[in-house]
Formats: C-alpha cells, sequence, structure tokens
C-alpha cells in the first residue's frame, strides 16, 4: 500500500510529499504531525489537512532517500494503528475507529490526547527510560555519570539532534492578517452594497466601496500586524543556562546546546532544560506544576521503577524540560531534548488549537454579537418603513444594507487584543516586562498584593549587626567586634571563634577574588554572603577553614527542617564535624550543650531562657536571628547526626528595607489595594517591619504564624485571610496556601517574588511578579510580569498602566458604540417621520471612514488619569459595561442624533430640499461624533471639571486630519459632487457648527452632574503610623546603639 507520494524533493533539506487520506483529515493532521516530528533528523514538519500535502524539512546531512524511507516507515506505522485501532462509547458497543475526516470535536480531541499523555495511558518515549538502572541509560548514549560527554560526541550529537528548541506556535503570516481584516460581516455587508449598486449602474460607487473596504483593511492591517509582533516578542524573553559536566568539568551552557547523554547539575532555583533520568539524588524536589498539575514540589530519587505503564506524574527518578528545581541537588542524564520532550510533544498538539481569548475579549465578542443582532434588526425595520412609505426597493434595499455596514460594530475583540498590545509596549518602555497577554488585563483589577519580604520589601543585603554568644553581647561595626570592654577579636574568644568557624563553613558561598574596596567577592545567597563576609573582615582565613575542614555533604534546609546543616573532615582520626545554622529555636532545641571558655556545659532551663529572650530581643528590633551549633561524630555515625548538640550563639542580620517602600504601601493603600506581607521571618521580627512601614494601614495590624497556620481548616483560613497583613515563618507551600485562601475569599491577589521559594506562589496567584535584577531564574520564568530594575515604584506604575489599558478598551468601544448607534437613531427616526433617507451610501461610507476610526484608535492611546491609583480596583466578575453604561451611551448617541436631526429640519425648512438639508444633517452629525470623542476620553473628568487629563498627542492629530477631511467635502467640488453635497451658506455653517457643539456641551454637562466625591481607601493615620502603641526600634537604630545601652535594654526587654 503507498502511504507516501513525493511531489517535490530536489532541495537539500527540503521536500513536500502527498499523503493519501490526509486531505479534509484533520485528525489525521494531528497524529502525523506529533508522530513525524520525533524522527531523527526532521527539524520541521507541516502537515496541510486541506492540500493532503506534507512539507519536511530536514538535516542536509540525511539524504532525501534516508528520510523518505523512515517517513514511510512511521506513516505504515501510524496507518495500520488506525485501522486496527477500537474505542468503547458510553452504550458499550465497539466500533471501529479511521482517520476519516474531521469532525466539530477536533479540539477536544487533541485536549483528550494531551491528557492521555500527561496521565501515562499511552507509551510517551521510544524507551521506557524510568524502568532502567541510571548507569544503564548513561551506557545508552555513550555517555559517563562522573566524566559526561566528550567534545567529539557533543558534536555528533547535535549533528544527530539539532537543538534543544520547543517548536513555535508560528504567528499569522502578513496576507492572513490582511485577509483577516476581510473576514467580518461589514465587509460582506459593503460587498452587498457594491453588488446592488452595479444592479442599479452605480459602478462608479462600487468602486469607491471596494476602496473603502481596501482601505479599512489596511488600518486593521497595522494596527494588528503591531499588536501580532509585539504579542509574538514575548516569546522572546526567556533563555536558560544550564550546568552540565563535559570533559569531567562543570561547564555552564545554553540550554539550547543541551544534548542528549549530557549529565545535568541539578541545583534549586534552576530550570531543567531537557527530560533526564536521574542518577544521584540528594534531596532533590521539582515543581512539576507546569506539567501534571500538581502544585507542591515532588520529592525525585535515581532508584529505578518497576512497572513501565506508570504514570508521568509518578515518574518520580525522572526530571522533565521546563519544571524547575525547589529543593535539593542531583545529577541526570539527558534523555530527550526539544520537541522529543514531553512538553515539546505536548506543544506539538497545543499549536494546533485555536489561540483562547481573555475575558475581556470574550465579553466583547459576546457585545458584539448581541449589537449585531440589533443593528440588523433596525436596519431590516428601516427597510421596511422605507417600503411600506413608497421608497424605492434597490433603493431602501441599498440604502438599508450601508447603514448596516456603517453601524454593525466590527472588531471589537481586536480592540482589546490591540490595546493589550500598545499597553505591554508602553510598560516595556518603562522597564516592566508583561510576559502574558491576559497578565496585561488582570494588572488593572488587583486587589490584594502579597509582598515577599526579602528581596522585595527590603534590598536583601544582608550584614551581621549583633552577636549573643554565653551571656555576652557583641555590635558589629564594619567588620570590627566590639563589646562593652571595647574591641574584641574573635580568636581571643574560644566560643566566639568556634561561631565564626560555623559561620564559614556551614555556608554554600563561592569566593572568586577580591573587590576594589579589599572585601571578598561572594557569590552565594545574601545571608550566607553576609556571614563569610562577617568572618573574612575578622582577620580569619575562610578558604583556609574551608581546607582544614573540607565538606563531605550538606543537608539542606527543607519546610520540614527548618536548619542548615553540614559534615566536614577533622583532624582527628574517625571523626567528623556537624555543623548546623537556622531559626534559633529549631536548632537550640536540638543541643544539649552551650559553650563557655571553650568547655562544653550542660544546657540549663535557665541558661535556654536567656538564649529564648536573647532572640526575641534581636527579633523584636527587626533583625534576622540565626543560631548555630556543632558537634563531632564518629565516622560511622550517617543518621540523626543533629542531635546533643552544642549551642555557639546566635547573629542578628540587619536587611534594610527598599528606599521610598513605606511611601509606595501608602500608595497602594490610597488606591484601594490591600498589602500582606509574607516572610519566613520570626513573628516578632515581622511585626517590627510591619509597623514600621504602616503595613495595615493605620488599621490594627494582625499577624498570623505559620504555627497557627497549619492548624487552621479551609474555611477558618479564607475568613482570616481577609483581615491578615503578615504571615510570620512561612515555608514555599504556606505560601501557596495563603495565596489561594486570599483568592478564595474574592480577591485578585499579585504575588511579589524573587527567591526559588517564590515560584509556586508566583505562579499560583492571579499576577505573579518578580524582580528581574536580583531575583533568580525560576522566579523571572514563573511569573507574569517582571521588573527589569528592582524598583517597587516600577509596579505602582504597573497598576496604574494596568487600570488604563481596562480604561481605554472602555473607552474605544464606547466611543464606537455610541456614535454607530447615532447613525442608526438618525436614520429611523427620518424614515419613520416620512422624510426619507437623510443621508446616502457614499455619505454613510465617508462617515465610517473617518469618524469611526481613527479617533477609536487615538482613545487607545490615552496615558493613565491623574487619578486612577485613587479609584476602587474593579471586579473581575462585573461585566465591561453596566445596564447604566449602556443609558449612558444611548442618552450621548441620542444628542448628537438630535443635533443632526435639528440641523436637518432646519434645512428642510431653508432650502425645502431634503437632499440639500440631508447634507447638512451629513455635516452636523459627522463633526458630532468627532466631538464626542472628547467625552469618552473620561468617565469622570470633563471639559467643565477641574481636573486635568494628561495630553494625548494621537487624537489631537486624529481630530484635527478628520475635521480638515470633513472640511474637504466642502472645499473641493468634485469630493462634494461624490458625496451629493451641496454647498453652504454661512448661515448653514453656524447651523453646523451649532448643532454639533451643542451635543458635546450637553454630554459633558450630563458627565459633570453625575459625579460624586470619590471615596477614600485603606487611608492610614492621621500621623501616617500604625495605631500600636508597642515601642520598638527600626532596624537602623540598633546599629546605632551602644554595648551599654543594648544590654540595658536587653533586660528592660526580659523584665
Amino acid at each position: 500500500m503507498e502511504v507516501l507520494k513525493p511531489v517535490h524533493i530536489r532541495i537539500p533539506g527540503r521536500a513536500r510529499y502527498r499523503v493519501p487520506g490526509l486531505k479534509r483529515s484533520e485528525t489525521y493532521k494531528n497524529r502525523l504531525t506529533v508522530r513525524l516530528a520525533s524522527l531523527k533528523g526532521v527539524t520541521r514538519i507541516s502537515a496541510s489537512s486541506l492540500t493532503g500535502t506534507l512539507l519536511v524539512q530536514y538535516d542536509p546531512g540525511f539524504s532525501a532517500a534516508e528520510i523518505f524511507g523512515m517517513l514511510q516507515d512511521a506513516i505504515a506505522q501510524i496507518t495500520t494503528r488506525n485501522t486496527s485501532r477500537t474505542k468503547v462509547h458510553d452504550h458499550g458497543q465497539y466500533v471501529e475507529e479511521t482517520s476519516g475526516p474531521e469532525d466539530k470535536s477536533s479540539a477536544r480531541k487533541i485536549m483528550d490526547k494531551i491528557q492521555t499523555l500527561i496521565q501515562g495511558r499511552q507509551k510517551l518515549s521510544e524507551d521506557d527510560w524510568h524502568t532502567r538502572p541510571g548507569k544503564e541509560v548513561a551506557d545508552h548514549f555513550g555517555s559517563d555519570p562522573g566524566q559526561g560527554l566528550t567534545q567529539d560526541s557533543v558534536l555528533a550529537k547535535q549533528r544527530e539532534f539539532g537543538e534543544n528548541v520547543l517548536p513555535r506556535t508560528e504567528c499569522r503570516s502578513k496576507i492572513e492578517i490582511f485577509l483577516g481584516q476581510m473576514n467580518s460581516l461589514p465587509v460582506y455587508l459593503l460587498g452587498a452594497v457594491a453588488g446592488v449598486s452595479i444592479a442599479m449602474g452605480g459602478v462608479l460607487d462600487a468602486v469607491i466601496v471596494f476602496g473603502v473596504v481596501v482601505a479599512n483593511a489596511a488600518i486593521g492591517y497595522v494596527t494588528e500586524s503591531k499588536a501580532e509582533k509585539n504579542i509574538d516578542a514575548l516569546n522572546d524573553l526567556v533563555h536558560h543556562m544550564a550546568e552540565v559536566v563535559r570533559n569531567g568539568k562543570h561547564v555552564f551552557i545554553h540550554a539550547e546546546e543541551v544534548v542528549p547523554g549530557d549529565v545535568l547539575v541539578l541545583k534549586p532555583g534552576s530550570f531543567v532544560p531537557a527530560d533526564s533520568r536521574i542518577i544521584h539524588a540528594s534531596q532533590l524536589t521539582i515543581d512539576e506544576s507546569m506539567l501534571t498539575g500538581e502544585s507542591l514540589p515532588v520529592e525525585k530519587h535515581a532508584r529505578s521503577l518497576k512497572e513501565a505503564d506508570v504514570a508521568l506524574a509518578d515518574r518520580n527518578n525522572m526530571v522533565y524540560m521546563g519544571t524547575c528545581i525547589t529543593g535539593g541537588q542531583g545529577l541526570a542524564v539527558v534523555v530527550a531534548t526539544g520537541r522529543r520532550t514531553e512538553i515539546g510533544r505536548l506543544k506539538v498538539l497545543l499549536n494546533e488549537t485555536q489561540k483562547t481569548q481573555s475575558p475581556i475579549e470574550r465579553q466583547l465578542d459576546a457585545i458584539g454579537d448581541q449589537l449585531i443582532y440589533g443593528c440588523l434588526a433596525v436596519c431590516g425595520g428601516v427597510f421596511a418603513m422605507g417600503l411600506t412609505m413608497g421608497f424605492g426597493f434597490l433603493n431602501m434595499l441599498r440604502m438599508s444594507i450601508s447603514l448596516a455596514a456603517a453601524a454593525v460594530p466590527e472588531g471589537l475583540p481586536s480592540i482589546a487584543t490591540v490595546n493589550f498590545a500598545l499597553g505591554i509596549s508602553r510598560m516595556e518602555k518603562n522597564n516592566v516586562i508583561v510576559r502574558h497577554l491576559p497578565a496585561a488585563e488582570t494588572l488593572g483589577a488587583i486587589q490584594t498584593i502579597c509582598l515577599d519580604k526579602t528581596g522585595t520589601i527590603t534590598l536583601n543585603q544582608m550584614r551581621a549587626t549583633s552577636i549573643f554568644t554565653n551571656e555576652n553581647w557583641f555590635s558589629v561595626d564594619k567588620g570590627t567586634l566590639v563589646s562593652s570592654r571595647g574591641v574584641v577579636k574573635p580568636t581571643d574568644i574560644p566560643e566566639l571563634e568556634k561561631l565564626y568557624s560555623a559561620c564559614a563553613l556551614c555556608c554554600e558561598t563561592k569566593i572568586n577574588g577580591r573587590c576594589s574596596d579589599g572585601g571578598l567577592d561572594i557569590s552565594g545567597s545574601a545571608t550566607e554572603s553576609a556571614l563569610t563576609d562577617l568572618v573574612d573582615r575578622a582577620g580569619i582565613d575562610v578558604k583556609g577553614l574551608r581546607k582544614q575542614a573540607p565538606l563531605l555533604a550538606v543537608n539542606q534546609r527543607s519546610e520540614r527542617q527548618i536548619f542548615m546543616s553540614t559534615v566536614h573532615k577533622t583532624g582527628g582520626q574517625g571523626q567528623r564535624l556537624v555543623m548546623v545554622k537556622g531559626s534559633p529555636l529549631a536548632v537550640l532545641e536540638r543541643c544539649d550543650f552551650y559553650m563557655a571558655g571553650g568547655r562544653e556545659i550542660p544546657l540549663t532551663r535557665q541558661a535556654r531562657i536567656e538564649i529564648e529572650q536573647a532572640n526575641g530581643f534581636m527579633a523584636n528590633k527587626a533583625l534576622r536571628v540565626l543560631g548555630f551549633a556543632c558537634r563531632t561524630v564518629d565516622t560511622g555515625e550517617v543518621e540523626n547526626l543533629e542531635v546533643r548538640m552544642t549551642w555557639l550563639g546566635l547573629i542578628g542580620m540587619t536587611d534594610p528595607p527598599r528606599e521610598g517602600i513605606k511611601e509606595l504601601i501608602a500608595e497602594f493603600h490610597r488606591a484601594g489595594v490591600r498589602t500582606v506581607m509574607i516572610t519566613g521571618d520570626q513573628e516578632i521580627s515581622a511585626r517590627a517591619i510591619a509597623s514600621q512601614l504602616n503595613l495595615s494601614g493605620g488599621l490594627p495590624l494582625e499577624i498570623l504564624d505559620a504555627a497557627d497556620l497549619i492548624n487552621l481548616d479551609g474555611e477558618e483560613l479564607v475568613k482570616r485571610a481577609k483581615n491578615v497583613h503578615v504571615y510570620s515563618r512561612v515555608t514555599p507551600s504556606h505560601k501557596l496556601k495563603i495565596v489561594r485562601a486570599i483568592q478564595a475569599s474574592g480577591q485578585t491577589v499579585a504575588m511579589t517574588g524573587d527567591g526559588v521559594n517564590d515560584g509556586p506562589a508566583l505562579k499560583a496567584a492571579d499576577i505573579g511578579i518578580a524582580m528581574g535584577g536580583s531575583g533568580t531564574d525560576l522566579a523571572r520564568d514563573v511569573a507574569d510580569v517582571v521588573l527589569t530594575q528592582d524598583n517597587l515604584e516600577l509596579l505602582a506604575a504597573s497598576l496604574a498602566d494596568g487600570r488604563c489599558i481596562y480604561q481605554n478598551i472602555r473607552k474605544s468601544v464606547h466611543y464606537s458604540l455610541a456614535t454607530n448607534i447615532s447613525e442608526i437613531q438618525l436614520m429611523a427616526t427620518t424614515i419613520a417621520l416620512g422624510l426619507g433617507s437623510p443621508l446616502n451610501v457614499m455619505q454613510l461610507l465617508w462617515i465610517n471612514m473617518i469618524s469611526d476610526i481613527l479617533p477609536g484608535l487615538a482613545l487607545s492611546l490615552e496615558k493613565p488619569e491623574v487619578d486612577v491609583m485613587e479609584l476602587e480596583p474593579r471586579n473581575p466578575a462585573d461585566p465591561l459595561f453596566s445596564s447604566r453604561d449602556f443609558r449612558t451611551m444611548f442618552l450621548e448617541s441620542s444628542a448628537i442624533t438630535g443635533g443632526a436631526l435639528g440641523t436637518l429640519l432646519y434645512g428642510i425648512s431653508r432650502h425645502g430640499s431634503v437632499a440639500q438639508a440631508g447634507g447638512l444633517a451629513f455635516q452636523s452629525l459627522a463633526i458630532g461624533q468627532l466631538l464626542h470623542a472628547i467625552t469618552c476620553r473620561s468617565e469622570t473628568t470633563g471639559i467643565l471639571t477641574r481636573k486635568k487629563l494628561p495630553r494625548n498627542r494621537p487624537l489631537t492629530w486624529a481630530m484635527v486630519f478628520s475635521l480638515a477631511a470633513q472640511a474637504l467635502t466642502l472645499a473641493l467640488p468634485p469630493l462634494r459632487g461624490l458625496l451629493g453635497l451641496s454647498a453652504i451658506t454661512p448661515m448653514d455653517g453656524l447651523v453646523i457648527g451649532a448643532a454639533s457643539t451643542l451635543p458635546l456641551i450637553a454630554n459633558e454637562v450630563t458627565k459633570a452632574v453625575r459625579q460624586r466625591p470619590l471615596p477614600s481607601h485603606g487611608k492610614p493615620s492621621d500621623n501616617g503610623e500604625s495605631q500600636e502603641t508597642d515601642t520598638q526600634t527600626t532596624m537602623d537604630d540598633i546599629s546605632n546603639l551602644t554595648l551599654d545601652e543594648m544590654e540595658v535594654r536587653f533586660k528592660t526587654f526580659c523584665n
């Protein structure tokens, strides 16, 4: 059986074939695309169910005969499976399933196939890698778990498998965009107008109508192609790096360069660049939500699985492209890249589905459909009334269709798309990148902002300021240690020396050299960098300490274990040194001794109380506090090492808040946006900084600690979430739970963050906002919005822009609907009054071209209004336009219609000719519509209000151009003749001016009367501070205390 017939195979790397059964079968097309895309050497597959042909682009290193053979074999397999496959219907009967023509549910079939892939009911890979030992998988690809691939192997595999990139969703071509402008009801109606014109002998009219269609299409093409380009650019925002082992060395490469057989180094905060089999894992956890929907991180291991038929979500020895590492570490061998990965296969299927619309686009679609039916019904009524009153059939048919073409709203969803694209482009210029189109809509609806403290509220620039050990207080001034007795050297006090050793050893920072100021150039977290710097500035050789006690193992901090431990070699035979740092109380729980004078002394109850009080004292000063401990163990001990430890001391660190953060939070409150702080710090520390920033907006500060949070059931947490301002001691899963609880309370939630632990919450929030400068790759990549500069003021500007986008969509649609309705009202009224049609076909088309298009586009370019951040956030559930809004539009259009109708009646009484009077009404209607753009600039601010609007130069030029064009209809005799107009007298000009200006004044007066004083939101107390009366010191104050003052305050605090 012939399954493939060459059509064109002469060009190397490109071939076209005809496939029997492909024509008119979208289902068969989908199967071909998925199966053939994974063939070796094939770089792109394009199957057409319209022509029944298959375009294949392949690596020119393969011959056309090789590609043809592989394609034949693969298609034969598909055909064999299709003819033998059966399926069970709900009623239990078996029927044969063939690859016949596409039915109405092709998109549903594709989504079912995606679900099948995810749930593992179908074999996903050519090999069941999860059932094989890791070493066997590495051998299969000619790789070594310790050495990785050689350079020669990498080059060979790059030639064989190509780049590690996903199939990209193709944008519409320029021709498709242009032809898309023709695919609308108004264009079809204009075609009917042209046909009727030809039937009546008006060939010139038909040509003009065709010109109007082309001009409309050209304008739509320019705006939509620019929007498409901006939207497509969102795909190019993210570029990943991957750490791999090659030739026995760890190197960083672009993710696109990863090949099967590469050994990946898996670390927290990085993305998995390709599907891989784990060969080593240490507390490795992966966020697979983007692939499986599982919101919580999944624990991974390196053991083989027994069953081959295991759902993808249960393959715990595999990691998949696009997922992200949230904890632990590991190694994995790459088994699939690019379109051969699981996410690549899903992407191929998803590319076959139609683009989904945003909520606003769907609303506009629905409004457009309703208005189309309404307009057609009215136009049908006008046609019927005209016939009843004796007007000619063809003339009324032509007139009614022209009215429908001019009045029917066209492309309302495209108004939203253009506004989104323009808004995204505007925000990008202001260093805010919106990575997903619907995010531009949601930004304007944010009701609660969850602020991650570290790196968002604060600078994430830690600095050690205070130390407490063995009942002694020390302050740190630029690295110098000071006690109440003067400057102290840590090496002179055994417990301090041991504490500093723990800072240097229980740490994963990397020292790159020296900076120009003499300090260390350190890579690592802000906390660990501060501890490393503390040790170095004390004159202690950090590298020397690490050489004396080489690192053997790391036990990372996790949600269940809120401390980190490291194991080191020591000079003693058969012994190892264990160092621990973390949450003070958690570390203290594991200690049985404390160090004093170089000796280990049993921890008494009183000593524990003093340590807890010291911790509380530091935390109350908004310091981040860490506890340290150590223990020497025998080499044979491998489990439960962090017990019976020796307490070393506390170190308090300050992380200064970002400049202007307090004012920014106040701005959010004025905008009606609630602010919530989420932090891993202790409750005391969290309360101190929240009070300092007036996070509660003058209300009583409510804090929920993680210890209480975990005991709340879902409903109780949702109730509490409405009022809580601060969540303390939270873990990544807590953050996710908090975001979902606030969402369940009916709020639209934005989550800000910059770290690995923020990833799940960023993804779950309605809007995830990442700090682009200091943030991790994981945070940036899962976020919807990225602030390219670590400046939270950009966030306030983004909220304003988001609200502006929504307002501009309303303004553009408002203008379009109000002006279109005025045309229908005028025509229907005059026909009903027996006056005939005041406007001819050419005049209606002129109004459609000059009055409707340019001002509507220019309204999309309005800048945020002055009071945009003083308004209540909109409820996303509210419709785009309320019944009150539609009443307002009807009244506004009635005013414009009234002016035109008054001009018509004046013309009839003065000139006695309906045709000449209709020309005056045409001028009044067109100019009145243009002036109505001024009213549509704002729902609250107008020419009669004190507030002023930002300048809109595009609107100014649009109105100047349109008014100038309108003036030409009077000044140019040929144009005047084409439109069926007569010359006007000065008196006529005055009447036209008055009739087109009075509706503007009437509508502006109505707007001013409608206004009410705006409510204030979340105002802080009169002094701008929290109402709490507890005496607290700001984070900077503690640095200015002397040791005597610190000890006095500490004793007062304890009492």
